[in-house]
């Protein structure tokens, strides 16, 4: 079942293009992403180090809103990522680089990962790790 997940973020991942900019609407990229998100979805931000971000966000609407915040603060957005089957979780491995949309800096803001449970097809957990060890280790897999 798991594979099946993995092919699922994928499929969705792969909607997505592999550089969101100026030109991407932040809203339609947000409605890719939710196709996947049970309705209870479940984004927990506390491993994050920014001090504007929620630690955690409960239901596809509150989801919603971390995602339409997130990418209102970056005019540029590039990613390369992998994915790694974990038995009942997907871990979404990240490496991430953004420039400001007010500031117009570029910032690499590096390796990261997302850790996903899924449910009859659908994301109800996902967990940001700054660390990609740690998501790994989280996920019970050594890097």
């Amino acid at each position: 079942m798991s594979q099946e997940n993995v092919e699922i973020w994928r499929a969705n991942i792969e909607d997505q293009p592999a550089e969101l900019t100026a030109g991407t609407s932040p809203e339609a990229t947000i409605s890719l992403l939710s196709e996947i998100w049970d309705p209870e979805v479940e984004l927990d931000a506390s491993e994050a180090r920014v001090l504007d971000i929620n630690p955690v966000y409960r239901g596809a609407a509150a989801v919603r809103q971390f995602w339409q915040e997130w990418f209102s603060a970056w005019e540029t957005i590039q990613f390369d990522y992998e994915l790694v089957d974990a038995g009942e979780r997907v871990v979404l491995l990240l490496d991430l680089k953004m420039r400001g949309r007010s500031t117009g800096i570029e910032m690499p803001f590096g390796k990261c990962a997302w850790v996903g449970t899924f449910r009859d097809g659908l994301v109800v957990q996902v967990k940001l790790y700054m660390s990609q060890s740690e998501a790994l280790e989280a996920a019970g897999l050594s890097e």
